[in-house]
């Protein structure tokens, strides 16, 4: 019997999953849903298509500038469960506890049974994991849904067509809600590099199907753009101005407002406007442009507060600025010792792999493609969430060596 199908293992993850579910739970009974910015524009949104059967701003103007697919997931919420937030914060607590499974899973798959305790307990406990049940965002559905193809991508067990279309589906679900998943089979195609032209070929077929089942499942969203805005836009418009935003000669690498000369163009005009802008100030500049971009890739890991924040309106009225300013201390230091513990982590799996085995690794590999896509566009610590499943692997590792050290060190019970 493996370890991850011991009886014992499977007690260890029920409880770990157990308590990371009750601390969402109590989370969500302690502090009610008051949506501000993104948040509250995905209410609105949502409103508007269970009001009015528009995606878009105001009923009178349908778009597609945000994707479409947490917005769709809150509308359905209020149509099942009426107009409060409860059904979002159910569809959160499911979605966070795939994570802890998926995560779970994925950790035994690649590294065995003892870091996927480890892994699953990271996810578990984390302060920001478990602060976004109470918000209303894209953030927890887009980390599920990516875990979840990524347990079909490769699969061991069962026919390889049924997990890829699985894969293919769940991926494709994935880029309603944020459509950057479409290059994640691309970024899996390199980790085959070193296996040689055969293994990079069989992997180039399941990627190309893998795509070509993305765009099916999002082809339906794409027609209605197309009606809509007259282009067949993929997802959504935003890519362009995000784009501009991390690199102008005034970025900060953060959000900005657009320009004011955008104000009357369209959706799709404003888009490939600010799309050449920023790729014209990227090849005039290239030196700014990579120092901008290590900067941000940098910043994009520099805290871990977004949970907080977002829900600053309940927790201030509630508990005060105290609770705000201890919640964010709890949050970013959690951050930060499991970011320590993941480059440990690397350095682990360099000694065990070679650096090699270590780059071209899935874990690695989608750490670094999620890092490197926010570092060319904007940056904030919400884009690194993410990365926080493969980030928790990388820790587990750390915390499973030392606890395989400190067992081997303890002297037996009858010595």
């Amino acid at each position: 019997m493996s370890p991850d199908h011991h009886p014992g293992h499977r007690r260890l993850l029920l409880v770990l999953f157990g308590l990371g579910m009750a601390l969402r739970v109590i989370w969500g009974l302690m502090v009610p849903v008051e949506p501000m910015s993104d948040p509250s524009t995905y209410a609105l949104f949502a409103r508007n298509m269970v009001d009015h059967g528009v995606f878009g701003f105001t009923a009178d103007q349908p778009g597609a500038y945000w994707a479409v697919g947490t917005s769709a997931i809150l509308a359905a919420t209020y149509l099942v469960f009426g107009d409060g937030h409860a059904g979002a914060v159910l569809t959160n607590l499911v979605a966070g506890g795939a994570i802890i499974l998926l995560t779970h899973a994925l950790a035994a798959r690649y590294f065995g049974a003892a870091a996927a305790l480890w892994a699953a307990a990271i996810v578990a406990f984390w302060p920001n994991l478990i602060f976004f049940t109470t918000i209303l965002s894209s953030e927890l559905y887009f980390i599920a849904l990516c875990l979840g193809g990524l347990w079909f991508w490769k699969r061991p067990d069962g026919p390889v067509l049924a997990n890829l279309l699985m894969c293919g589906v769940i991926w494709g679900l994935a880029c309603y809600v944020r459509p950057v998943v479409l290059l994640v089979p691309v970024a899996l195609l390199l980790v085959d590099l070193p296996q040689g032209l055969a293994a990079l070929a069989r992997t180039a077929g399941r990627a190309a199907v893998t795509l070509v089942l993305i765009l099916a499942v999002v082809a339906p969203w794409t027609w209605r753009n197309q009606q809509v805005l007259g282009e067949p836009v993929l997802v959504s418009t935003n890519f362009g101005p995000n784009l501009w935003m991390g690199n102008n000669p005034d970025s900060t690498g953060r959000y900005m407002p657009l320009p004011a000369e955008t104000v009357d163009m369209t959706e799709v005009g404003r888009a490939a406007y600010l799309g050449d802008l920023a790729k014209a100030y990227m090849a005039q500049n290239p030196l700014a442009t990579l120092q901008r971009t290590l900067a941000k890739a940098l910043r994009l890991h520099d805290r871990e507060t977004i949970g907080v924040i977002w829900n600053r309106f309940a927790l201030q009225r509630l508990y005060g600025d105290g609770a705000i300013l201890g919640l964010k201390a709890v949050a970013t230091g959690y951050w930060y010792a499991i970011l320590l513990a993941a480059f440990a982590g690397l350095v682990l799996q360099v000694r065990r792999t070679g650096l090699l085995g270590t780059v071209f690794h899935p874990v690695f590999a989608l750490w670094a493609y999620f890092t490197t896509l926010h570092a060319v566009i904007v940056v904030d610590d919400r884009y690194h969430m993410p990365s926080t499943p493969y980030i928790a692997m990388l820790a587990a590792l750390t915390l499973a060596a030392l606890w395989q050290k400190r067992s081997a060190a303890r002297p037996p019970e009858n010595a």
